[in-house]
């Protein structure tokens, strides 16, 4: 596709984050992904709807092109409670977000693999970057068509 793409598990190993943090995070997030793929559309997929909403108002206030689909906070495969008793459609934001991902030109991701897994499957698995390593945040800056921006070529 003609995007990239920003992965943020914002729950990863925990039940709950400061949502300080969750906004930081995702703003990084989405910087990582526009500095691979400068000017171009971020679609960011994460676990937090706290998140997500961050990113589109973080693309309100700067006129960036960010798209998400979630409105409530997406299942987890690994924690859904009574998994069983759900309908596979309780779960298609999960493959929807993988897919998109997959479709994506390039890809930002950080913490747990589903992420990468999305990397993988796409197309350009060597057009990434890691916004976060283990819980240090890898600071990415909004970058558009007109600049050019060597930070995300050094984690690649």
């Amino acid at each position: 596709g003609e995007y990239s793409v920003a992965h943020y598990r914002a729950f990863y190993a925990r039940a709950n984050r400061n949502p300080k943090t969750i906004a930081d995070f995702a703003i990084n997030a989405v910087n990582c992904a526009s500095e691979l793929r400068p000017g171009g559309p971020v679609y960011f997929a994460s676990d937090s709807v706290y998140a997500l909403s961050t990113a589109r108002d973080y693309a309100k206030e700067h006129n960036y092109k960010i798209v998400t689909i979630e409105n409530h906070e997406p299942l987890h495969l690994d924690k859904a409670g009574n998994w069983s008793e759900r309908t596979p459609s309780d779960f298609y934001s999960i493959f929807v977000d993988l897919y998109l991902m997959g479709m994506g030109q390039c890809l930002s991701y950080g913490q747990g693999g589903f992420g990468k897994f999305g990397l993988l499957l796409g197309y350009n698995a060597s057009c990434s970057n890691r916004h976060t390593w283990n819980i240090h945040l890898m600071s990415c800056n909004w970058t558009s068509a007109d600049e050019k921006s060597t930070s995300a070529l050094s984690r690649r």
